[in-house]
């Protein structure tokens, strides 16, 4: 997962609702206009972390919603990641999510 994408892309990305083990996302118009998004396409078809239980996506609406083991991947980074402004943070997140993957694998 390029998570420095993710970053780059998390200005499109709005939290609509987030309960552990489940977080909705809406995207804006503009995030299917740009084409770093393309890049983010091309890894849905790979097959997901472990800790991703199920991923749904509705274009009309632009919305995503993604189940996840919060077991695994503790709800309040996964919220943190994707609203913090601190790059640094968000890097510090994102080697987290990285372990998280190769240990899974």
């Amino acid at each position: 997962m390029d998570f420095g994408l993710l970053m780059e892309l998390r200005d499109h990305l709005t939290i609509k609702h987030h309960v552990p083990g489940r977080i909705r996302l809406q995207f804006s118009v503009a995030l299917l206009a740009d084409p770093r998004a393309r890049r983010l396409k091309g890894e849905a078809g790979e097959t997901p972390p472990p800790f991703i239980k199920k991923t749904s996506f509705n274009l009309f609406q632009r919305m995503a919603v993604i189940e996840y083991d919060p077991e695994v991947v503790v709800p309040e980074k996964l919220h943190e990641a994707l609203t913090t402004r601190d790059a640094q943070r968000f890097a510090e997140l994102a080697s987290e999510f990285e372990t998280i993957i190769t240990e899974e694998a």
